[in-house]
């Protein structure tokens, strides 16, 4: 059986997504500064993320796709990405539970997100 690559892996959880309203995300402004503070933390582009989750309203899962589509050269940066995708996986999609992870885990320290390879 072929292993899926991350980013079959990301548009998987497309079906665990219950925040949005038609193809833009719901998320509230907490949520979405936690989301830019650890694009910031970890150097990516905090003015694509911003309009991305802010003005295209994109839902997460299409989101952190893109990001992985554009390997090395991710929309929001490349590390930032790989950290995102990391929760994100971890939680399976669940879009609480991957803010709060993001909120409490250390991902300066814990830097198993380093396996995860972008680009399709």
């Amino acid at each position: 059986m072929k292993k899926l690559s991350i980013w079959e892996q990301v548009m998987a959880h497309k079906k665990n997504d219950t925040r949005h309203k038609g193809v833009a995300n719901t998320l509230k402004e907490n949520e979405v500064d936690t989301l830019l503070a650890t694009v910031d933390f970890f150097g990516g582009n905090i003015k694509q993320a911003s309009f991305d989750l802010w003005m295209a309203k994109y839902r997460i899962f299409d989101w952190l796709a893109m990001g992985v589509m554009g390997g090395d050269d991710s929309r929001i940066g490349k590390l930032a990405t790989k950290v995102l995708v990391y929760s994100f996986l971890k939680v399976n999609g669940d879009i609480d539970l991957f803010i709060d992870d993001l909120r409490v885990n250390d991902y300066d320290i814990d830097h198993r997100w380093e396996k995860i390879e972008l680009g399709l």
